[in-house]
């Protein structure tokens, strides 16, 4: 009797699992089907590419549906098999694409950075709540300045592809702006101050042994000069165009790209700050206006944490510089 109870039992245990296998595959092969008529049409550019990119996606949400279970990033074990194949489509997806299209150099982006790191931070400060290290931040940072690059030299073929080029450029520019910390260098006796926000902390640094790295320092002009030759690209995307024109985003970011810039060049001793029209300080102080603006009717902050949070240091050196 026992022994029939079992058989059937184990009979049971069969087809449930039977079953189970079934919908997942038909599940997966509906997922596969759907995803690949989103990319593979008529007209598409690079369909030979676009194979590759189909189960890479597929992976995609395999892996950010487990991230959403407790204890789990992409940096834990059970993820290693997905990402290891996701990184592998997706390799093959960048190989079968031209060098001068922009969509080759958007894979970190989409498949890691906003996918991954940026959720795991709960911000794009990726070292926010120490979730991961400033040597990591470094590392993203490094990776973000290399997609920013490509967004601004090349455009993509595929429509939906250039349309991430447009948004890729906005994220990844104020995401790089606000790690660019990481580069700075500690000392016991720091010469500035600045209040972060978010986390309600002073934090102390010595700013200007970042500018003798020329390199990085090239980069803030080099976003400055993008902003409105890019800002023109959008206006068939009227979406990113709102985005672009939101007020605090827009401000924030010609606000920190302009304040790196009136440091370095107060630090080289450039005198070409002091003249009123001043491209550079012009852009500063009206993004800084329109900021104050914001903050004082939006938040509950008092005008010294404002004060503290919008960097008055470049001020008053820019004030003992050209009245020197």
């Amino acid at each position: 009797m026992n022994t029939k109870k079992e058989h059937n039992a184990r009979k049971k245990t069969k087809r449930i699992f039977l079953l189970i296998t079934i919908i997942f595959l038909v599940g997966n092969v509906s997922f596969y089907l759907q995803e690949r008529s989103k990319w593979i049409y008529e007209g598409q550019p690079y369909p030979k590419a676009k194979e590759w990119l189909v189960p890479a996606n597929m992976m995609l949400v395999y892996g950010t549906t487990l991230t959403k279970l407790p204890f789990i990033d992409e940096r834990s074990l059970i993820m290693k098999p997905i990402i290891g194949l996701q990184d592998y489509f997706a390799e093959k997806w960048q190989e079968n694409l031209p060098d001068d299209d922009a969509e080759k150099y958007l894979g970190w982006y989409i498949f890691k950075l906003r996918t991954y790191l940026v959720p795991n931070a709960k911000s794009v400060i990726l070292y926010n709540n120490n979730t991961y290290t400033y040597e990591e931040t470094k590392v993203a940072n490094e990776k973000a300045w290399k997609t920013i690059e490509a967004m601004i030299k090349y455009k993509a073929k595929d429509k939906e592809f250039n349309e991430i080029r447009y948004s890729a450029f906005l994220n990844l520019t104020y995401l790089y702006l606000r790690n660019a910390s990481v580069y700075w260098v500690y000392e016991k006796k720091p010469d500035i101050e600045i209040y972060d926000m978010s986390q309600h902390k002073n934090y102390y640094f010595n700013i200007e042994k970042m500018y003798v790295d020329r390199v990085k320092m090239r980069r803030f002009y080099k976003l400055f000069d993008a902003f409105k030759p890019m800002k023109n690209e959008y206006k068939e995307y009227p979406v990113i165009l709102k985005r672009l024109s939101n007020k605090f985003y827009n401000n924030h970011m010609k606000f920190e790209v302009t304040d790196f810039i009136l440091n370095d060049l107060i630090y080289k001793k450039n005198k070409s700050i002091c003249v009123a029209n001043n491209k550079y300080a012009k852009v500063h102080f009206q993004a800084k206006a329109n900021l104050l603006k914001i903050y004082s009717s939006e938040s509950k902050l008092g005008k010294q944490s404002i004060d503290k949070l919008l960097n008055q240091s470049v001020d008053n050196k820019l004030k003992q510089f050209c009245n020197k």
